[in-house]
């Protein structure tokens, strides 16, 4: 088997036209591996003389460079819509409330560009279409209410006496104006976004000459080659079929097997209709295609899926290059990497590693949640405890603390403190630079706040940053670090006027896209990668991890404000649109291997079906394909225990030293272990921060309560005295409270526990009418306190004792 893009690469140099020609692919990864085929063409001919290599670009820098634009980061983009939205809604959001779904805008802007649709005429029809299709009369009055109440920014500022329906489908009316508006602010400062791009190409072919366009911008190239493009947008139909019709445009399409060809599979319903607008300039595979052995495998385990690898890579063969592990489930690239067996010299992984993965950006991450549950008291600022204890109980924070900072978090886990003090974390450089009070109000949307909290961020990064380089901790995270401290340098100078919560959700959509690649040699070893960079790819050997219905095909389409029989009706992507790229995605990559592996997760509890993915359907009973069907079953080893425990003459003396309580002697009856760990070694569970009250603190709050109401300087409790306190509510209360505090190490008492504290008074206001009961019963004044529970020790067989 050739692969595809080998092919290419010879046609074109067997033709000489490979170095006179730009040739553009769907992503990178094909244009690397294209340069290797073509270096190996070279190497090859020993006629061969040196020369530069052949233009080579991806279809969207190609779109970037002849329109001559730069890519605009998402978060520039979403502020300066803010700044048009703001001038067009009579609502006045603020930014905090508009970020959740200027992203839906965005992506309708770019799909109206790129599929070159009558913005204004596609926007009033969805207006219009918002006010036919449903009056909502069929809410009940509670409904509507719980309806405006959610959307309460939506329905503010509307005019006096317009209806429910009024209301809502306001944010239809302007986006046509907005999206005019929002292009005229982009282009005024140079700025675009991917759709624009594309869609100001497309119209300005028409009005220039295509030549004289692109020879501006890639002067060397004499014609252009699209290698295994799919599921063209409107605008790069058009531009494509003006250098087409210029001669400037050739085309080899990926698309060979019958499997891919079938009408009925969703993969042609792009490429039959684009391989008969733009014919291929020649044909692939003239000696036809393999077939594939097609190999299912169930496991009930994600990670268990990464376990199998080892013994499914012994059933590949030939170079690893030729064999490529396809994750559509990113998070099983960690469990991935771990699973390799040690013979697999070389890996090179496609995807990169994400930031969100990463042991800097969950440090990051607690960091900034700590700033937000910040608690100022009388004496200063204080940090609640589950943020602190995070983060110093991380592995990559604890490998880089000072042995004076080390202690100092050994004594705040073991003082199990609800709320840190300030002054308790103020111990060496880097707990000074991380614990200080930056958001002093999160309620606040405050320019000078936002400026300190990203001043505060850049400081802390490079604190850790230096710790790490010092340390030689793992210098992959040193690299998130520096991703990180980039990310944030982006938000500096923008005046953002929003709260430090909404701050933080845009700095989360500059992370989110962030990835360290792996280093290595890309055109070497196994191949580790996500979906969508198999593309124009072809390998000997395919294992796809997570074959599971909702995850290959990914079940997901991007939310939008243009209902769905619009997008329709105007060609927009919808989810037909992604069955099919998906489905030519899956048939693409398998009509060139010769063996498959299908490796999905049978499990069936919680919202896991246990289903395996469509595709493995489709091949069995579609196209009659034997499928080898197995299954494997993770096997579970009992850990070993510790065996006996040889009593020494040291663990004698310590248990007949050590004072023996009931608890203790419970232990030894019980397990043996847990008596020589805590009784005759000293260790004891690290003491753990309680969020709420159990019942042996209720207990003990209600014991100690007692004891401070009938404790009198003369030992005697009357019925007069009881009567008064029982009065005394607020003094009950404030006693309960006070109590809770000291035993939750707490400034204050919140949530369920005030409700436990009025339980607590309950029970102790009925125990004081109880006594009162009880002494008019006997006939007595008062009664007299003659002693308390007390703690006494005793001698048994040379052992001490206490109860």
């Amino acid at each position: 088997m050739t692969p595809f893009l080998q092919q290419v690469a010879g046609h074109y140099y067997a033709t000489g036209e490979i170095w006179t020609s730009c040739f553009v692919f769907p992503n990178r990864r094909s244009l690397a591996f294209f340069r290797k085929y073509v270096s190996e063409a070279v190497a090859a001919d020993p006629g061969a003389s040196p020369r530069p290599a052949p233009e080579c670009c991806t279809i969207n820098d190609f779109f970037y460079r002849a329109g001559g634009f730069e890519p605009t980061d998402k978060v520039t983009l979403l502020l300066e819509l803010y700044e048009v939205y703001k001038t067009l809604s009579p609502l006045k959001e603020s930014l905090d409330e508009f970020i959740f779904w200027g992203d839906v805008l965005l992506g309708d802007f770019d799909d109206v560009d790129k599929y070159l649709v009558d913005a204004s005429e596609l926007f009033t029809n969805a207006a219009d279409l918002r006010k036919i299709q449903d009056n909502y009369e069929y809410l009940s009055e509670t409904q509507k209410t719980a309806i405006v109440k959610f959307a309460h920014r939506i329905f503010q500022g509307a005019p006096a006496g317009e209806g429910f329906k009024g209301k809502f489908l306001r944010i239809w009316d302007i986006l046509g104006p907005l999206y005019v508006q929002f292009r005229e602010r982009l282009r005024g400062k140079g700025l675009a976004y991917e759709g624009m791009v594309y869609r100001d190409l497309a119209e300005r072919i028409g009005k220039e000459a295509v030549a004289d366009i692109l020879k501006a911008e890639f002067p060397r190239s004499e014609r252009f080659v699209f290698v295994g493009l799919n599921a063209l947008s409107e605008c790069e139909k058009k531009v494509l079929a003006r250098m087409r019709d210029a001669s400037l445009a050739r085309f080899v399409w990926d698309y060979r097997s019958g499997m891919i060809r079938d009408g009925l599979n969703k993969s042609s319903l792009f490429m039959r209709k684009f391989t008969e607008e733009f014919r291929s300039d020649f044909d692939t595979d003239p000696d036809g295609l393999p077939k594939p052995e097609f190999n299912v495998i169930s496991v009930p385990s994600g990670v268990g899926q990464a376990k199998l690898l080892p013994a499914l890579l012994k059933d590949c063969t030939g170079d690893p290059l030729r064999t490529a592990v396809v994750l559509p489930d990113e998070t099983l690239l960690t469990p991935v990497l771990s699973s390799i067996p040690p013979e697999v010299e070389d890996i090179n992984v496609t995807m990169g590693y994400p930031m969100a993965g990463s042991a800097f950006f969950t440090l990051m991450s607690q960091i900034v949640a700590m700033q937000l549950h910040l608690r100022e008291r009388p004496d200063g600022w204080y940090f609640y405890h589950r943020q602190v204890r995070s983060i110093l109980t991380g592995n990559l924070f604890r490998s880089i603390l000072t042995e004076q900072e080390a202690a100092c978090c050994a004594r705040i886990l073991r003082e199990a403190k609800y709320y840190i003090p300030l002054a308790d974390l103020a111990s060496g450089e880097l707990l000074s630079g991380i614990f200080r009070a930056v958001v002093t109000d999160p309620a606040e949307a405050s320019i000078k706040q936002i400026s300190a909290l990203v001043a505060y961020l850049q400081d802390v990064v490079r604190l850790i940053a230096g710790r790490i380089s010092d340390k030689g901790a793992n210098m992959l995270e040193l690299d998130f670090a520096r991703r990180y401290y980039t990310a944030i340098g982006q938000l500096c100078g923008k005046d953002l006027e929003i709260l430090p919560a909404t701050f933080l959700r845009l700095a989360d959509r500059l992370f989110s896209t962030l990835t360290v690649p792996f280093s290595g040699e890309p055109l070497k070893g196994l191949q580790i990668m996500g979906p969508l960079e198999t593309r124009a790819l072809d390998f000997e050997n395919v294992i796809i991890l997570s074959s599971n219905e909702g995850v290959f095909p990914r079940r997901s389409v991007s939310s939008s404000l243009i209902p769905p029989e619009l997008r329709s009706g105007y060609g927009l992507p919808n989810y037909e649109f992604q069955d099919a790229v998906w489905a030519y995605y899956f048939y693409r990559l398998i009509q060139r291997a010769s063996k498959v592996f299908l490796v999905y997760d049978s499990r069936t509890e919680g919202i896991k079906t246990g289903e395996e993915s469509r595709y493995i359907k489709q091949l069995e009973y579609h196209f009659c394909v034997p499928l080898h069907r197995k299954g494997a079953q993770a096997s579970i080893r009992p850990a070993s225990g510790t065996g006996d425990i040889p009593k020494t003459d040291e663990d004698i003396e310590a248990i007949r030293n050590a004072t023996l309580s009931a608890s203790s002697l419970q232990n030894y009856l019980t397990c043996p272990a847990k008596f020589y760990y805590g009784t005759v070694k000293h260790l004891a569970p690290e003491d753990e921060v309680a969020e709420n009250l159990d019942a042996g603190m209720v207990g003990r709050i209600f014991h100690k309560v007692m004891q401070i109401i009938y404790t009198t300087p003369d030992h005697s409790v009357s019925a007069e005295y009881l009567e008064e306190m029982r009065g005394k509510k607020d003094g009950i209360r404030k006693m309960i409270l006070e109590q809770i505090c000291s035993e939750l190490h707490t400034l204050e008492v919140t949530g369920r526990d005030l409700v436990t504290a009025g339980v607590i008074q309950h029970y102790v206001e009925k125990a004081l009418s109880r006594d009162v009961e009880y002494l008019k019963e006997h006939g007595a004044d008062a009664f007299e306190i003659i002693g308390l529970e007390d703690r006494i020790p005793m001698k048994m067989d040379g052992f001490n004792f206490i109860g």
